[in-house]
């Protein structure tokens, strides 16, 4: 049944971004969060990023302004890669704090706080109208470049160095 449901997710999270552009992440990491550990979530959120990406290059490709491919696409990658290794060093910190809850220890570890944060950070944009038609001039591109990579690739590329090296 959870295969369903992760299924299910991925396809319609992925369909109703292929119109707004973003939010996948924002609507996987939370659903694959409840059934796998937060790194193995974030590496699957990339994943279907990624697959979704070539999808929507198969499709729209030939519109692509190349311009912004390079001022956007070629930052993002560089800073996924980066993303990916500060998140493999914050996923080995010892937990923050431990407290008990209903006869269970619960303990807030550092990579689950920031992810939980940063959800929390990406919900404002939905619940804030003047945040949902927020606009930034073509010249923050490699800025807007720069924090997409490095906040969305995450373990996958990790995960695929260490399977590929």
């Amino acid at each position: 049944m959870e295969y369903i449901v992760i299924c299910l997710v991925a396809l319609i999270g992925s369909g109703l971004t292929l119109f707004s552009g973003f939010g996948l992440g924002t609507l996987l990491v939370p659903v694959f969060g409840l059934f796998f550990p937060i790194p193995i979530a974030i590496a699957l959120t990339a994943i279907v990023h990624f697959l979704n990406n070539i999808f929507k290059l198969f499709l729209v490709g030939k519109h692509v302004d190349k311009q912004i491919v390079y001022r956007f696409g070629l930052p993002s990658i560089i800073a996924a890669f980066i993303g990916a290794y500060i998140l493999s060093l914050i996923s080995d910190m010892d937990p923050l704090y431990s407290y008990p809850l209903m006869g269970k220890e619960m303990i807030i570890m550092p990579v689950k706080l920031i992810i939980g944060l940063l959800l929390m950070f990406f919900a404002l944009f939905d619940l804030i109208p003047a945040l949902a038609n927020l606009q930034f001039d073509k010249k923050y591109l490699p800025l807007g470049g720069l924090l997409s990579g490095f906040l969305v690739v995450y373990r996958a590329i990790r995960v695929l160095c260490a399977v590929l090296f």
